[in-house]
């Protein structure tokens, strides 16, 4: 059987003072575990004529031109899924991408910053949290979650109680999300942790970092992302 194409969305590295090169990445814990799933990935990237990116997480004004949308649509049209990777600024390249998977309902994984723009490709938005409560850069760092029963994350972990990581700043309430998608998960302080659009193949957007953990549900969530895919 062919495997699987995962487009990831590239992120703009920070742009080095005296570097001759603005350059793209990708998380390679990602690409990996795309690999390690019978998946094979790729960067999918901007089509802006420009090395000036959004800087911040709170949104990007940027209006795309037609031309620019549709070399976006033909990246993805490569694709059979579509991973949004987490990072610390959001561009209109990656809500259009999340925007397209699901007109085309192309399997769909967000990831901290990919949560936000599978969010705001539906419709909504996120807000700034001020409190830092979220924003614990620490691999070993775990808080609690309470996870919805009926959802395909409860199928995934088999518990309504669950530990995650937390490296974000960017945060969404239950109104923010409701009206769009359906709760699977929330934090103790009753923000969302992750929501899945109904009548989709897969979509579900996660406001941890799964690839920074080691438990077995991560592998069964990118197993299942990946025969989804095929």
């Amino acid at each position: 059987m062919k495997k699987p194409v995962i487009g990831i969305p590239s992120k703009i590295q920070n742009h080095i003072e005296g570097d001759l090169w603005h350059r793209q990445e990708v998380v390679d814990e990602l690409r990996y575990l795309i690999v390690r799933h019978g998946g094979i990935g790729i960067m999918l990237m901007p089509t802006e004529e420009t090395m000036q990116f959004n800087e911040s997480d709170l949104g990007d004004d940027k209006i795309l031109s037609e031309e620019e949308i549709e070399d976006l649509h033909a990246q993805v049209d490569l694709c059979d899924g579509i991973i949004l990777q987490g990072g610390l600024y959001s561009c209109a390249y990656e809500v259009e991408i999340a925007k397209y998977a699901l007109e085309k309902d192309i399997p769909l994984m967000g990831i901290c910053a990919g949560f936000n723009n599978i969010l705001r490709a539906l419709g909504s938005n996120i807000r700034e949290d001020l409190t830092g409560s979220h924003n614990i850069y620490d691999k070993d760092y775990r808080h609690p979650i309470r996870i919805v029963k009926g959802t395909r994350l409860y199928e995934l972990v088999g518990s309504e109680e669950y530990e995650v990581n937390s490296f974000h700043t960017m945060v969404a309430e239950k109104e923010m999300v409701e009206p769009y998608a359906r709760i699977a998960a929330y934090s103790a302080d009753g923000l969302v942790e992750c929501f899945e659009p109904e009548g989709k193949k897969f979509v579900m957007a996660i406001k941890w970092h799964p690839e920074q953990m080691k438990d077995a549900y991560v592998d069964k969530l990118f197993a299942e992302f990946i025969n989804a895919c095929k």
